[in-house]
Order: structure tokens, then C-alpha cells, then sequence
């Protein structure tokens, strides 16, 4: 007897290709299963923060770029608490391959209001905004005799 998930793969006893193949299907169910992880862990009263950037920083050492990549993507869920909990972990991890997507993910006008915000409060939260970038480049140093 096939079983149901086999059936994505093979059509009249053919193989199709995706382009993907089983450990990368396994890979990304490891990764988001890593981000709803990281979201419980959020809500636990007891965890600080330093504790929680060294489970951030587990999860790069094994998925590298792809956890925050994941994380910017999990913005666009539904639930407005699970993003608040998104923007408070993109700000901890602060990855800068993660802030051109963030850019054009709060500068596209398709995406809801609500999605755009939070990735510009990430970017808010991670010193990337562009306001802040001017701010950083223009400061004046003062020596005192």
C-alpha cells in the first residue's frame, strides 16, 4: 500500500523532480520546526535574554543563514503576537544578510500593513533603518582638554 507523502513524488510509477530531494525536504522541516522552537521558548517567564541568544546562536551554528532567512519569512504570519516575538529574535540574532529583506519586504506595498510594519520594526530594532544609518555617519566627536 503507497502511503499519502509518496504520492507527491511519483505519478504513474514515475519519479518526478523538483528539484529537491529528501534531505533537503528534511532540512527545512528541521528549520521551521527550529523557528516554532524559538517562538515557545519566547514565551517562557523564566528564559533571559543571554539565554535565549545562545539558543539563537545554536540554531545559526547548524542551519548558518538560512534560521534568519526563515525568521523574516515567519513574518508574514497572521498572528500579530507570534511577530512581535519574530522582531524581538531578528533583533537578538541581528544578521545583516537578513536586513535586504527586510528592506523590500517593509517597502512592498502587495504585503499587509501589519507585515510591512514589523519588518520595519525589525530593522528599527537591528540600527538599519536609514535614518539611523545617517544618524551613525554624521556623528561629531568632541575631545575635551
Amino acid at each position: 500500500m503507497e502511503k499519502k507523502g509518496a504520492r507527491l513524488f511519483q505519478e504513474d510509477g514515475e519519479i518526478l523532480n523538483y528539484g529537491w530531494n529528501i534531505v533537503e525536504l528534511e532540512t527545512r522541516r528541521q528549520l521551521r520546526l527550529k523557528v516554532n522552537e524559538l517562538l515557545r521558548l519566547v514565551n517562557d517567564p523564566a528564559l533571559t535574554t543571554s539565554e535565549m541568544q545562545q539558543y539563537l546562536h545554536i540554531g545559526v551554528a547548524r542551519f548558518g543563514n538560512q534560521l534568519a532567512a526563515q525568521l523574516v519569512r515567519s513574518l508574514q504570519r497572521d498572528d500579530h503576537h507570534e511577530r512581535q516575538s519574530i522582531i524581538w529574535l531578528l533583533t537578538l540574532l541581528n544578521d545583516a544578510e537578513s536586513v535586504p529583506q527586510l528592506r523590500q519586504m517593509s517597502q512592498n506595498k502587495h504585503l499587509p500593513r501589519g507585515v510591512r510594519l514589523s519588518a520595519s520594526l525589525a530593522l528599527a530594532g537591528m540600527g538599519a533603518t536609514p535614518e539611523m544609518m545617517n544618524e551613525r555617519r554624521h556623528k561629531r566627536l568632541y575631545a575635551i582638554s
